[in-house]
């Protein structure tokens, strides 16, 4: 299994680097270089679109870089996993077909748009009208309103509810 790489938003690039060996252990290039595929989920469509695949990279035999431009075709969409993977090859005489490496578009919650208005929330200008008590919370941009609060007394509680 490939190494995770994280989870990016859409239309990020992604760099990697990878190796190849041969039996003993030693770095080789690439006799056949085959093909990087991108795999979505657990489907069997593949993609090559986007993928910048650098032999040897920097002059060192053996490390390979991979770079792969997410915003390049529609195959990469947001709420989706995927893999990365070699296939037909040929290193040190053999045929090798591998996972590189696996990644996300927006699918874990850190990266989700829910966590970043509420990270927004937190941090950006908050404005209280003292008339009616509502809050406004702002985008970065200080004049796009993202959320307002508006309280609503009962006898002892003061209740906000979103809008």
């Amino acid at each position: 299994m490939g190494t995770y790489l994280g989870d990016y938003k859409k239309d990020s690039t992604i760099y990697f680097c990878w190796d190849t060996n041969d039996k003993s252990g030693a770095s080789i290039t690439r006799a056949t270089n085959g093909a990087i595929k991108i795999y979505k989920a657990d489907g069997t469509a593949e993609s090559t679109a986007g993928i910048t695949d650098t032999e040897d990279f920097d002059g060192i035999s053996g490390v390979h870089n991979c770079k792969i431009d997410l915003s390049s075709n529609a195959f990469y969409s947001t709420g989706n996993d995927y893999s990365v993977v070699l296939s037909g090859a040929v290193i040190d005489g053999e045929t090798v077909n591998a996972v590189l490496a696996t990644f996300s578009i927006q699918n874990r919650f850190a990266a989700s748009e829910l966590f970043e208005k509420a990270a927004k929330l937190l941090v950006n200008k908050a404005v209280q009208n003292k008339l009616t008590g509502a809050v406004d919370y702002y985008d970065d941009d200080g004049e796009t309103i993202l959320l307002t609060h508006t309280p609503a007394d009962q006898e002892s509680i003061i209740t906000r509810n979103p809008s």
